[in-house]
């Protein structure tokens, strides 16, 4: 238990340290000037990741998985009781910490997107393609859609993470729910773009 407070208060300590403007809220030639200072911080940013970081839905999840782990009794050292559970739900926020760090951090050092952005299109089918292609990509400082790479590491480092702490998890185990939480992370898009971005 003390590991895991450890660790989990150690990624809480990491800092967001860069910046870029969201292309689409930037004149071209402010966009330039930002490029040659991407290491200054940005409020905008960092508001970004820390509403990312303890958003209701992302707590409401979190406290989701670590009860569905406790139920489960998984990993079973960690036995029963508050105790567990505790650990349980902290293991689950370790592991959105790490994800949502690397993934606004590296964003912020390449100069990429973090958020959605609602397609603004007719129809189910054309609305449905574009949000699986959001989840995949983001935007640079000039406005071009890039694989998300921040995304995607931030996703697997996240589900990588546990495997410091969690008794019985393995890297190919983490990979698989890595490979899970992108299958959310479209579903959870699609549901947005469908109705909530309406």
């Amino acid at each position: 238990m003390r590991r895991l407070l450890l660790a989990a208060a150690l990624l809480l300590a990491a800092p967001l340290q860069a910046q870029a403007v969201p292309a689409d809220t930037v004149a071209p030639d402010s966009v330039r000037a930002q490029a040659d200072s991407v290491w200054v911080v940005d409020e905008e940013r960092v508001d970004a990741y820390v509403a990312d970081l303890v958003s209701i839905e992302g707590v409401a999840w979190i406290t989701a998985l670590g009860l569905w782990d406790h139920v489960r009794v998984e990993p079973d050292e960690w036995g029963g009781g508050a105790d567990a559970l505790a650990a349980r739900i902290l293991s689950r926020s370790g592991g959105h910490v790490v994800r949502t760090s690397v993934h606004h951090g590296l964003a912020a050092a390449l100069g990429r997107t973090t958020e959605y952005r609602p397609c603004g299109c007719d129809g189910p089918e054309r609305r449905i393609a574009y949000a699986i292609t959001e989840t995949f990509t983001d935007y640079d400082v000039q406005g071009r859609r890039r694989l998300s790479t921040p995304f995607l590491a931030g996703t697997y480092a996240g589900a990588l993470a546990p495997v410091l702490w969690h008794p019985d998890a393995d890297a190919a185990e983490a990979l698989q729910s890595g490979t899970i939480s992108l299958v959310w992370a479209i579903a959870n898009n699609i549901l947005n773009e469908l109705w909530v971005s309406r």
